[in-house]
């Protein structure tokens, strides 16, 4: 018997592996299999398994695999087909597509250990790489890879064999077990001789040591508590006794040790939630989930846009959606675009569904999420919550797909490949399985509002908000516009708060209630500039100015996160006087303990949430009313619902109007009309100011209208007007190196070999150098292709163009981007 096999490898094919008779029965389509693959052993998914070979040569030919890695296929047919449609649709390797459908850690890798023979190494120690690879391996006895990269030592595999071939070095191999695996923790019980009440009486009498007795006393007080086989670390904590003593107890036969598994979750998926309370629906709540409910009772597949305002009660709407998929017995996927929103919506879902709720995303360890991936795969969760990539979770029979906030850029994923776009994705696995895929947002893409008007999609529209109880439907916050070039005329401006935010703050806080304030710039200052020479502080590896972050004095590159000290002075002309320029969420934050010494604070950005559960401490804080402001780029703006945030507060409203990108305009119209929602979304009354330099812009007109359509109408006609999408589609291709005249001339190639093979209603624009020309000592340059959305082969056309163009040199890459999101 042979199986085909795709590797994680940029390759378009799968591969043909001989199947030993002694693991027959365990290959499987959709088991991990270890495999040889020239020189090295990698991780493969098998997703065919065939008779026999084409012919009987090949057969004689053909390598074994050398182990099946799953007790029950990690696969079904159904993510197997949905992976191989992710590959040919974004160009990329189908083995690529199935490793970002598994957990991190879980692929055995191998391992070169390099270790120094006598041999002398005449032609080789002025080597710039192996030189010192070699002078290294004098002083210690062996080393890997990766640990030679780790002292700035980086040789080439192809080399370090030639090395091997004349004798300098040995290479041995070895397989590195997976990063993660099942954990067990040791748990206590009575023997089946001492589980009676009176047993255990009569051994705290005949038991001499103190210790011994304690042991046998707490454990019996676990038992009356409900817990008989409590965990050995709590018996011994409450015992105060070590594990020199339980042992002794399991060697007489009185205690027995068992092994439980333990789940690994983030802390707030056990948060213990009462029953949410129910509440009639609104009638546009109630007429949209009855078309959904239609939908699904046909068990058809269909995708709806719900377009409804901000706190129109959307996700009481997926969770009624969800209630009925789950009730006959199917699954269900939602999707969030922050990591920042998952856990009050696992929390909002668990009040509904408790314990049938898995988390997945990447701040989780790789424990964590190797063990929600196992359970939902096993049937134990269904269903799961996460941002883009929950939309490959293993969830088998899926029923009911949600995407929130579906205009998000976040759901497309940038590097590495497969360059999904999580949404797209979600609707064609709900097409794949026959079920309901709902895409819910306030500010629908234009893409996805252009398939709701063509009949693609069902448009469900909710325009009011609902009732609070007790009281009428909380109105539309009033939206203010704060001209700043006037109020610095006025002497208003003195920092990045006008004192028309200040004073509208100053009331919030007399008055106890909440604010939330959006400055889409992290650190302290965007831009420190010498006011003599005009010198600005440049990333030594990214053609961007560095940012200060001033609680440890430093500058920070935030696209590699390099990082150096403050200057005390130019490094030009020696001048100290830098000014800062910009204000940064630090800068904000100062600013407001300034001037509100009493309020009390809270910060979210990437600073202040790259610890584990940051994002959660933080808005549980906001939630809980421990703090009065709350500070924050754009993962503030999105999806919170806090009853007692009466004013929102935007310090720019102009960042990234600017951009050099068709989609800067309806972004920021996004964007503000998601923070303005956060406003008056219960009793109390919400409003508004958006502080601005550029008062006339059109997208303020119709944010302060809260007219979507109006917006959506005016972006299409200039979208159909330059055939961009949704009229037309755009890819990208992005050419990377460290050599910039090496980069240019293979943008150049690739290029001329893609023109020769389009045909003329496809218009290719470039090669040119990126906006950010350099990112991580690696030039950039961008080529973009716009086809019309009649046109169907431009897929085949780019796979013949990167088979034509062949491998690029080590260190430069080609990187497609179908249907890309971001061009600059």
């Amino acid at each position: 018997m042979t199986v085909r096999v795709v590797l994680p490898l940029p390759l378009d094919q799968a591969f043909t592996y001989l199947v030993p008779e002694d693991l027959a029965g365990e290959a499987q389509v959709g088991s991990r299999v270890l495999v040889p693959f020239g020189p090295r052993r990698l991780t493969g998914l098998i997703v065919e398994r065939t008779d026999e070979a084409d012919a009987l040569s090949d057969y004689f030919r053909l390598k074994p695999i050398l182990d099946v890695l799953d007790a029950a296929p990690a696969f079904t047919g159904e993510l197997i087909r949905l992976t191989q449609w992710i590959a040919n649709y974004y160009v990329c390797g189908w083995g690529e597509a199935v490793k970002a459908a598994l957990p991190s850690g879980v692929d055995i890798a191998e391992k070169h250990h390099i270790r120094r023979t006598e041999a002398p190494a005449v032609f080789w120690e002025d080597h710039p790489d192996v030189g010192p690879m070699l002078r290294y391996l004098d002083h210690h006895t062996e080393a890997t890879l990766g640990g030679l990269r780790q002292q700035g030592i980086d040789v080439p595999l192809v080399l370090l064999r030639r090395l091997e071939s004349d004798g300098l070095i040995t290479i041995v191999k070895a397989l590195k077990k997976p990063k993660v695996r099942i954990k067990y923790e040791k748990h206590l019980r009575f023997a089946p001789a001492f589980r009676n009440t009176g047993a255990v009486k009569d051994l705290t009498k005949q038991l001499r040591g103190l210790k011994q007795v304690a042991v046998v006393e707490a454990l019996a007080g676990f038992a009356l508590e409900g817990h008989p086989e409590p965990r050995k670390a709590d018996v011994l904590e409450r015992a105060q006794a070590a594990t020199t003593t339980t042992n002794r107890l399991v060697e007489k036969g009185i205690l027995e040790v068992i092994e439980k598994e333990v789940i690994r979750a983030p802390v707030y998926t056990f948060a213990a939630e009462p029953q949410a309370p129910f509440r009639a629906f609104h009638r546009a709540q109630r007429a949209a989930l009855d078309q959904i409910h239609a939908a699904l009772d046909a068990r058809r597949f269909e995708t709806f846009l719900l377009h409804g305002v901000t706190g129109s009660g959307k996700t009481e709407v997926y969770i009624a959606a969800l209630k009925k998929v789950l009730a006959r017995g199917q699954t269900g996927i939602i999707l969030v675009p922050e990591i920042a929103l998952t856990p009050q919506t696992v929390q909002r879902f668990r009040r509904h569904f408790g314990d049938k709720i898995a988390v997945l995303h990447s701040r989780m360890s790789l424990g964590e999420r190797y063990d929600a991936w196992r359970h939902l795969r096993s049937g134990r969760y269904s269903v799961v919550i996460g941002p883009r990539s929950a939309v490959l979770a293993p969830l088998s029979n899926v029923g009911l797909i949600v995407v929130d906030e579906e205009h998000e850029p976040s759901y497309k994923q940038f590097d590495p490949s497969p360059r999904y776009h999580a949404r797209d994705v979600a609707v064609m696995r709900a097409r794949m399985n026959g079920a309901v895929c709902v895409l819910g947002s306030a500010t629908p893409s234009l893409e996805s509002f252009r398939n709701a008007r063509t009949g693609k999609y069902t448009l469900l529209e909710m325009p009011e908000r609902v009732p609070v109880p007790g009281h009428a439907a909380a109105p539309l916050p009033d939206i203010e516009i704060v001209d700043l070039t006037l109020e610095r005329k006025k002497h208003r401006l003195h920092g990045a708060l006008s004192e028309t935010l200040r004073e509208a703050i100053e009331q919030r806080l007399m008055r106890g209630e909440q604010v939330i304030l959006l400055q889409n710039r992290r650190g302290y200052a965007p831009v420190i500039e010498c006011q003599e020479c005009g010198f600005v502080p440049v990333c030594f590896d990214c053609s961007v100015t560095m940012t200060y972050h001033k609680p440890r004095r430093r500058l920070r590159c935030h696209y590699c996160g390099r990082t150096q000290r403050m200057l005390a002075a130019c490094p030009k002309c020696d001048s100290k006087d830098l000014s800062q320029l910009g204000a940064g969420t630090q800068r904000v934050e100062e600013e407001l303990e300034r001037h509100f010494p009493g309020a009390a604070i809270a910060r979210m950005d990437l600073d202040t949430t790259g610890r584990k559960n940051a994002h959660h401490k933080i808005l549980d804080r906001f939630g809980r009313g421990d703090a009065d402001i709350l500070i924050g780029t754009q993962m503030v703006a999105k999806g919170l619902d806090f009853s007692r945030v009466t004013l929102v507060g935007v310090i720019s409203a102009d960042v990234g109007m600017q951009l050099p990108d068709f989609r800067a305009e309806e972004r920021t119209f996004q964007l503000l009309t998601q923070v303005a929602g956060r406003a008056g979304r219960a009793e109390l009354r919400g409003e508004v100011m958006l502080q601005t330099r550029n008062p006339k812009h059109p997208v303020f007109r119709y944010i302060l209208a809260h007219d979507y359509d109006g917006f959506a109408q005016v972006m299409m006609d200039e979208r159909n007007a330059f055939d961009y999408p949704p009229f037309g589609r755009i890819v990208g291709v992005e050419f990377r190196g460290p050599e910039e005249e090496l980069v240019d001339q293979m943008a150049r190639r690739w290029t001329k070999l893609l023109t020769e093979r389009v045909p003329g209603v496809v218009q290719v624009l470039g090669p040119e150098p990126a906006f950010v020309g350099r990112v991580k000592k690696q030039y950039r340059y961008h080529t973009i292709i716009k086809a019309p959305k009649t046109f169907t082969g431009l897929q085949d056309i780019l796979r013949a163009v990167i088979k034509k163009f062949g491998n690029t040199p080590r260190g430069y890459h080609v990187a497609v981007d179908v249907d890309a999101i971001g061009l600059f």
